[in-house]
């Protein structure tokens, strides 16, 4: 499900890149193209919740009047949602939304090769089955307390193809069960001792800390990739050999960095080039976003002044997530979650100085009275009153009673009225229009007026009467 949303925000990060050539400030380019598309769900789920802050004090009478009764109470609360159009789960919608797209970002940022490349995606798809495979057999030798070089010089001194031997004991279910589980399930076998043959300490480079984020390995090998792509001063250059000629020179020349630090370096304290401020970074303008969006939210709706203890937690989740998820994974998840949260703040602030409460409120009441005279009905309209109907009341009765003696059931308009509504309107426009325009040529010429005269004709006849 998520790759219908992640292939096309892969073709945006794929441009991004190709048009800066860094993978650091093609990301930024990145969150701020998508911060400005998801804008429209941000101006919806604002309209949202001023629709349901304008019916807070008629659901707080009703919470008043029939507290005690629950039936009658739900009754009378689908009753107005029926009557207004207000869907209260409406404001929810454009986060779960949001939350898609989010998930869906995660494999685009942390798949480069799948998503930026034009590499063949079965040849991706092979190196990081390999990259895994090769990460759960050096764990489980080393978990026996041995090395490859070990069981190899092994099995050489017994007269024995160690490779071979090697290839029977990564299939024992009984003593490496993680490891013949994996080709059990997923052919490979032959890529992971065809690395070894290349390298017979291979397991010693993918078990170190320095070159892999051991928690990453397995969960996301693309990133490793360039690892193996990178010649690590000689000391490892046989294990460029283990991915294809052109992943390698793709992983080579792909520039996965941002200011000077490797964007699949794992933040931590002892890093020379400071990595953890990135973590930091990202706790502090996650904490500063969700402080700014509380201020707009308690300015806006008065109502929410007081913070209950759950908000609280929930005000400071999201910040201290961040935190130790940025430190748990590869730093391009905390510049991007750097990136989205200093967009996002710059959002916040726009979206209120434009849609103050009462512009959105404006705007709602034009959309309640909209939907009244089009006597359509939208979703929310139609469930509540098939729940009105399932506990046998009558829809336009309780709405009567609920809008008072001044209330009239809105009546559902064919297309030929609504029609002549629109032609009537644009009449109107165009009487309003002709008018001013003859109050105007009071200072004209005749011959001014003739030239006048002769481009209405025109567009009369181009536009019809």
């Amino acid at each position: 499900m998520f790759d219908l949303i992640a292939i096309p925000l892969g073709w945006i990060m794929k441009g991004c890149y190709y048009v800066f050539k860094n993978y650091g400030i093609a990301l930024l380019v990145f969150t701020l193209i998508t911060k400005v598309l998801l804008f429209p769900l941000n101006i919806k789920q604002q309209k949202s919740t001023a629709s349901m802050a304008m019916l807070k004090p008629k659901l707080d009478e009703l919470e008043k009047k029939y507290g005690k009764n629950k039936q009658k109470l739900q009754e009378e609360q689908m009753a107005l949602y029926s009557e207004t159009g207000v869907n209260p789960m409406a404001s929810c919608m454009p986060m779960l939304v949001l939350m898609l797209i989010l998930f869906a970002m995660i494999p685009v940022i942390y798949g480069p090769l799948t998503y930026v490349s034009n590499l063949e995606k079965d040849d991706v798809k092979a190196s990081n089955q390999m990259i895994k495979q090769l990460h759960i057999v050096s764990a489980e030798v080393e978990s026996h307390d041995t090395t490859l070089e070990e069981l190899i010089a092994g099995y050489e001194a017994d007269g024995k193809d160690p490779y071979e031997k090697l290839e029977d004991l990564f299939k024992d279910e009984e003593e490496y069960p993680k490891s013949a589980k994996t080709f059990k399930k997923e052919s490979g076998i032959d890529n992971v001792i065809d690395a070894i043959k290349l390298h017979n300490d291979i397991d010693q480079f993918v078990l170190d800390d320095k070159y892999f984020a051991q928690n990453l390995i397995e969960g996301r090998p693309e990133l490793m990739t360039f690892v193996f792509a990178q010649d690590k001063n000689g000391e490892y250059a046989d294990v460029l050999s283990v991915v294809s000629t052109e992943l390698k020179n793709f992983s080579e020349d792909f520039n996965y960095e941002f200011l000077g630090i490797y964007l699949g370096t794992t933040p931590s304290w002892k890093d020379k080039k400071v990595t953890c401020l990135v973590p930091i970074l990202s706790f502090l303008l996650n904490l500063l976003t969700t402080m700014i969006s509380q201020h707009y939210s308690k300015k806006n709706n008065p109502a929410m002044a007081k913070m209950t203890g759950s908000t609280a937690l929930m005000m400071y989740f999201m910040p201290v997530f961040s935190l130790w998820i940025t430190f748990k994974y590869p730093i391009g998840l905390g510049i991007y979650w750097c990136f989205s949260s200093l967009f996002g703040i710059f959002q916040i602030i726009i979206l209120n100085k434009i849609y103050t409460p009462e512009h959105v409120a404006e705007l709602v009441e034009k959309d309640m009275a909209k939907k009244k005279t089009s006597g359509k009905q939208n979703l929310m309209q139609k469930m509540a009153e098939a729940q009105l109907v399932a506990a046998g009341k009558d829809p336009a009765e309780i709405r009567k009673q609920a809008g008072g003696d001044d209330y009239e059931e809105p009546k559902k308009k064919s297309k030929n009225e609504i029609k002549q509504e629109q032609r009537k309107k644009i009449n109107e426009a165009r009487q309003r229009a002709a008018e001013e325009m003859d109050e105007d040529e009071k200072d004209l010429t005749d011959e001014q007026r003739e030239k006048l005269r002769k481009a209405r004709e025109k567009m009369a006849k181009k536009y019809g009467n």
